[in-house]
């Protein structure tokens, strides 16, 4: 059971970083321009991979999270973040924030929530996790960074991108992490 939960884990960072590298490749001027990994919604050739990058780990945590639910301590909340996690995922990639006001406070908003519910999740799962050492590493950094993208979000210039990028690595490998210690290997089989 374990192999399922983390290979869903791993398998939607790979999409996240695939996405995100073939935007790159399309149009590099994002790694400057300081709108994030949103950048990539509003232009045409990009949209595309924009919208794997996104919904793809969303879809992947969700379907990993909703299996490892049985096993937390809070099954039902394990199952509601992950609607949350996957809802705020689909409304970022729905509201390009350059088609007009509505859509940029919808879009920003939504944006927002993602990046806290994952936070409030890593803390949830360093607390089941009895203060795992790595599990607190990986938390600081998602803190550190989130911090980081607070500083870059409203400069014209900045480095918004690569500090959404380090989030959802220490998130990716936080979950990875956690799962591994409260999934079991395996389930017996009943008959």
């Amino acid at each position: 059971m374990t192999r399922k939960v983390v290979g869903n884990l791993i398998l939607g960072q790979a999409v996240l970083y695939v996405g995100l590298l073939m935007c790159v490749a399309l149009k590099p001027d994002g790694l400057g321009a300081n709108d994030g990994i949103s950048y990539y919604g509003n232009f045409r050739q990009t949209v595309v991979p924009y919208a794997i990058a996104i919904l793809g780990p969303g879809y992947f945590i969700w379907t990993a999270l909703r299996s490892a639910a049985p096993f937390a301590p809070a099954p039902v909340y394990v199952r509601r973040m992950a609607n949350w996690l996957a809802v705020f995922s689909v409304l970022v990639v729905l509201t390009p924030y350059s088609a007009n006001l509505v859509f940029d406070w919808v879009h920003t908003l939504a944006g927002t929530f993602l990046f806290v519910l994952q936070l409030v999740l890593g803390l949830r799962l360093l607390g089941w996790s009895g203060g795992d050492g790595w599990t607190a590493g990986l938390l600081l950094a998602q803190f550190v960074s989130g911090v980081f993208c607070a500083v870059y979000v409203l400069p014209k210039h900045g480095f918004l991108l690569q500090g959404q990028v380090a989030f959802q690595v220490a998130f990716g490998a936080l979950l990875v992490r956690t799962m591994r210690l409260f999934v079991p290997q395996t389930i017996a089989q009943t008959t």
